[in-house]
């Protein structure tokens, strides 16, 4: 099923959202379910590469139109000056668009990018490796919750951060060493910087007296094309899954929260997945 855009009126104020990991099965999904969500949402996606037609095709068929508004490619999304300038250069071009529309702002970040790199024991995973889920899966977000908060506070008093974490931050799998050390230290990002944008005149050295609201979203089995057929058997057989648009419409929903309201930490997974029990 398509998503279903709003009728927007010339005098409404749009919110801006920047997204995160659209080529993926739960990015786009949120991407999806933000302009389902009867608010006005402007989304402004951002990564490596668009997303393929695996994911935005509709029984075979391309989409009458994507679920966001631009789409900004940066082939090196660790190179801060790259990403602050790609995105200097966007915000910029908005500000010659109708004026009703005020699109020169940022209310929302989503970091939902990530990667894992396969599941190899210990004894095969490179440093290299190790880095590069680091990278991607920290230091990504770091630079763009940066970028954010200082504009969140200059063009609108505030915002709210959605880090889209994995239940693998709180009870690992066999063979999962660089992916759950990387979602471990997003906790304490998303920890870290909640604290920030409670202070944020202070923590962004700007005027006013706004908050952003910092959370982190940790999905459990969610259906995605990069898992094996084998795998996915596995898991439905065993754990159950989250249908992708559940968990999305999820993410809307705290999306569209007041900035003064906040969940700091909240998991969405099968009824069936272990996670708390023993036997």
């Amino acid at each position: 099923v398509e998503w279903q855009s709003q009728e927007i009126s010339p005098a409404t104020t749009m919110k801006v959202c920047l997204l995160t990991g659209v080529s993926g099965t739960i990015g786009y999904a949120i991407a999806r379910a933000l302009k389902s969500s009867g608010e006005a949402w402007y989304i402004i996606a951002l990564g490596r590469r668009p997303p393929p037609p695996s994911i935005t095709e509709v029984d075979g068929k391309p989409p009458e139109r994507l679920p966001y508004d631009s789409f900004l490619k940066i082939s090196d999304m660790t190179d801060e000056a790259a990403v602050s300038s790609a995105l200097d250069g966007h915000f910029e071009s908005l500000k010659g668009s109708d004026d009703t529309m005020q699109l020169d702002r940022l209310d929302l970040l989503i970091n939902c990018a990530g990667c894992s790199l396969g599941n190899d024991p210990i004894a095969d995973v490179s440093a290299e490796a190790f880095r590069t889920v680091m990278e991607v899966n920290v230091l990504v977000p770091f630079i763009l919750s940066r970028y954010a908060m200082v504009k969140m506070a200059a063009s609108c008093g505030g915002g709210r951060i959605i880090n889209i974490g994995s239940i693998a931050g709180e009870s690992p799998r066999l063979h999962s060493v660089p992916y759950t050390t990387s979602k471990f230290a997003l906790g304490g990002l998303t920890r870290a910087l909640s604290v920030e944008g409670q202070h944020l005149a202070r923590t962004t050295k700007t005027d006013g007296d706004g908050i952003v609201a910092v959370c982190q979203i940790n999905p459990g089995n969610v259906r995605s094309s990069i898992m094996s057929a084998e795998e996915a058997a596995r898991r439905e057989r065993e754990e159950g899954f989250v249908e992708v648009m559940d968990l999305a419409n999820y993410v809307a929903t705290v999306a569209n929260l007041p900035n003064e309201a906040n969940v700091l930490e909240s998991t969405v997974m099968p009824t069936r997945q272990p996670l708390v029990g023993r036997g």
